[in-house]
């Protein structure tokens, strides 16, 4: 499976731009799964995992630490024929741009997880380790999963990450609403 840009997809002959090239991380975590086992698919999602924590922590000095702001930051990985994980590159402020109906799909479900853990109605706690399709994974240490069941054997150091495949989106936006009218409805 070749997951490559749509500028270099969308050349192909056979390119269908509705349904466009791109794959959600359950959607790919599935066929890693059927073609190459459980066992496998979950040492390579541990590797990505592992990959994001300490490409982070390599520039963690020279992140803007503010409260006052935010930034996005897209991971472009190559899976090689042995499954193993290789970061291309880190795109700060990823492009957001739709290049089919799956693709504007995914990428309004990380704006809406993205205002969500913003907070800017101030509705979560702050002990939140998982908003919709993003993981809290680190916080001065590795954030414990709540996930064991999704792993055969436990990671060498075991993470809140599933990379998005539980996605509990529609069930904290029902919290996050229930909670706001309950604001609204208390008095003051």
């Amino acid at each position: 499976v070749h997951l490559t840009n749509v500028a270099v997809q969308k050349t192909a002959p056979d390119y269908d731009p509705d349904k466009g090239c791109k794959w959600g991380l359950q959607q790919l975590r599935t066929y890693f799964v059927a073609r190459h086992g459980k066992k496998a698919a979950n040492e390579l999602y541990r590797g990505i995992d592992d990959i994001i924590i300490r490409s982070l922590q390599s520039v963690q000095k020279v992140i803007i630490n503010d409260k006052h702001c935010f930034e996005l930051y897209g991971f472009d990985i190559m899976i090689d024929d042995d499954l193993k994980p290789w970061i291309i590159e880190v795109n700060a402020s990823p492009s957001l741009t739709a290049s089919s109906p799956l693709d504007y799909q995914l990428k309004m479900g990380v704006l809406t997880d993205m205002l969500d853990i913003i907070d800017m109605e101030g509705r979560l706690t702050g002990c939140e380790i998982r908003v919709g399709g993003f993981d809290l994974i680190w916080n001065d240490g590795p954030v414990q999963s709540d996930q064991a069941h999704y792993y055969d054997t436990p990671p060498p150091y075991s993470t809140n990450s599933s990379l998005g495949c539980y996605d509990d989106r529609a069930e904290h936006r029902k919290q996050l609403l229930r909670s706001l009218a309950l604001a609204k409805a208390t008095p003051s």
